[in-house]
């Protein structure tokens, strides 16, 4: 059972790590758009807005990237614990 908790401690502490940060990238990202609408509206790529480009189509790219990157890093974390246990 102590086993466990240290995983999920751990992993609780390396999630809120990255998901606090995320969470207020994301909001920033609609702050800024809402604040500087009118600037940001005027520049386009590819005869999008940039507000569209940030909140339709380069926040999925992040989020998947981030969400591999962390999954990865979860079970890194857990096998190192597993390898910790065995040695025991």
């Amino acid at each position: 059972m102590d086993q466990i908790e240290k995983i999920r401690k751990r992993q609780l502490r390396f999630a809120l790590g990255i998901g606090v940060p995320y969470f207020a990238f994301v909001i920033s990202i609609f702050m800024v758009i809402y604040l500087a609408g009118e600037t940001i509206s005027q520049i386009s790529i590819m005869n999008f807005p940039l507000h569209y480009w940030l909140v339709a189509v380069a926040i999925y790219p992040i989020t998947w990237g981030l969400f591999i990157w962390y999954v990865g890093k979860a079970n890194a974390i857990e096998d190192e614990i597993a390898t910790e246990l065995e040695g025991e």
